[in-house]
Parts: C-alpha cells; sequence; structure tokens
C-alpha cells in the first residue's frame, strides 16, 4: 500500500511539474507578445522612431522624473518640400527620405530622452533634464546633418528643415509641443533655420488651422494643469 501511495505522490509532483513548467511558458510567451505589442503601439513603423504615444510616454515619464525647478527642452524639426519631392519622385523614396533623416536624427541624438516621428515629415528631440542649455546647437547640427544627408547614390537629393526650439521649466511642459511648433513656424516663415521660443513673439494665432492636430498631444496634460 505505501508504495501504491508513494507511486501516486511522485506521479502527482510530475503532473504538478509539468504543470507548473508550462504555465512558466505560457507566461513568458505572453510576456513576449506583450512586449512587442507594447513596442508596436510607440513606434512609428517606417522610421523606428518613436511615434505620438511613445513621446507621450516619454514626457509623461520626464513629468514624474524632474523637479518643478529643472528645465525641459524640445526640439521640433519640420523637412522643407518634402511634398514637392512626394510629387516629383513618388511616396517611396518620400518615405526613403524619412528614414534618412530619422537616421541622422538618431545618429546626433542619441542622448535624447526620445527621438519621435510625430507624422508626416515632422520630428521631434525631447533632451532630458541636463541638456537643455545644447537645444539650439543640437538644433543647428541637426538641420546642417539633414540638410548634407545623400538620400540615395543613384540620385542625390537633398533635403533640408526647419527647427523650433522650446526650453520650458518642468511645470511647464504640457507647452513644450505647442511652444516648440511656434517657434518651428517662425522658422519656417522667415527661412531662419533655426529659432527659439519666444513668449512675447510666438503667439497662437500665428498657426495655421491645419496644425491645430499637432497639440492635442498635450490635450490631456494641459487640462491636468489646470484642474
Amino acid at each position: 500500500m505505501s508504495v501504491l501511495v508513494a507511486v501516486g505522490a511522485l506521479a502527482l509532483c510530475a503532473i504538478l511539474s509539468a504543470a507548473l513548467l508550462d504555465s512558466r511558458r505560457k507566461r513568458r510567451d505572453l510576456e513576449k507578445r506583450l512586449a512587442v505589442a507594447d513596442r508596436a503601439a510607440h513606434t512609428d513603423p517606417l522610421t523606428g522612431l518613436a511615434n505620438r504615444a511613445g513621446l507621450q510616454r516619454a514626457l509623461d515619464h520626464q513629468r514624474a522624473s524632474t523637479r518643478p525647478s529643472d528645465h525641459i527642452a524640445m526640439i521640433l524639426l519640420d523637412l522643407d518640400g518634402l511634398k514637392e519631392t512626394n510629387d516629383l519622385y513618388g511616396h517611396d523614396f518620400g518615405d526613403s527620405v524619412l528614414v534618412a533623416v530619422a537616421h541622422r536624427i538618431n545618429e546626433k541624438a542619441g542622448h535624447a530622452a526620445c527621438a519621435a516621428r510625430l507624422g508626416g515629415d515632422e520630428f521631434v528631440v525631447l533632451l532630458s533634464g541636463e541638456a537643455p542649455q545644447d537645444a539650439d546647437a543640437l538644433a543647428a547640427e541637426l538641420c546642417a546633418d539633414i540638410a548634407s544627408a545623400e538620400v540615395m547614390s543613384e540620385m542625390p537629393i537633398r533635403c533640408s528643415a526647419s527647427a523650433g526650439v522650446a526650453v520650458l521649466p518642468a511645470h511647464r511642459m504640457h507647452q513644450l509641443v505647442t511652444a516648440a511648433d511656434q517657434a518651428m513656424y517662425r522658422a519656417k516663415s522667415t527661412r531662419a533655420g533655426t529659432s527659439r521660443y519666444q513668449p512675447l513673439t510666438d503667439v497662437a494665432d500665428r498657426i495655421p488651422r491645419n496644425r491645430t492636430a499637432l497639440v492635442a498631444l498635450e490635450g490631456g496634460a494641459s487640462k491636468e494643469a489646470q484642474g
């Protein structure tokens, strides 16, 4: 009888061990699938940079890890003439331009808290807390690098970019995208290349109506700040 009990116990242990191993395998598989889904949800599929959701997560992280007295910098880049390039050479070539620009941004802004493509031909670089003083220099370097980038050797097309820089205290982080966009719009309209946000100069009514969707990224944080 004791032998049967021992055999039964061993069999039960074997069954439980197999079930436990299977449960752990399923959990690892689930974690991998969740990680892939999370990466896809926060990454631009064309360029590999963060997308809007990825940028928002980076902003939330910065908001949680900085003091109200700290300053945060953002660079917003808008490519010049991409529509004409698409019309002339096709959207596949236009996509090659976007990928080349993303590569340049990755090379120059590897230390950034986040590099993102907002959609279309607009890119954002969010700088970490220790780097805002370098934002103007980095914006100029990015514009110079983008202008010097040869997209394809068999079709030596080059593009240029306009950059807006905003450096704001952490408690105004919800205004970063709007401020950088206003500065970028001034740089583009004056053909200055780069421009720093100036509160007394960059007013909201200078942004064309078709750019208002860009501000939606900050909408939730703005309402939260007002509350």
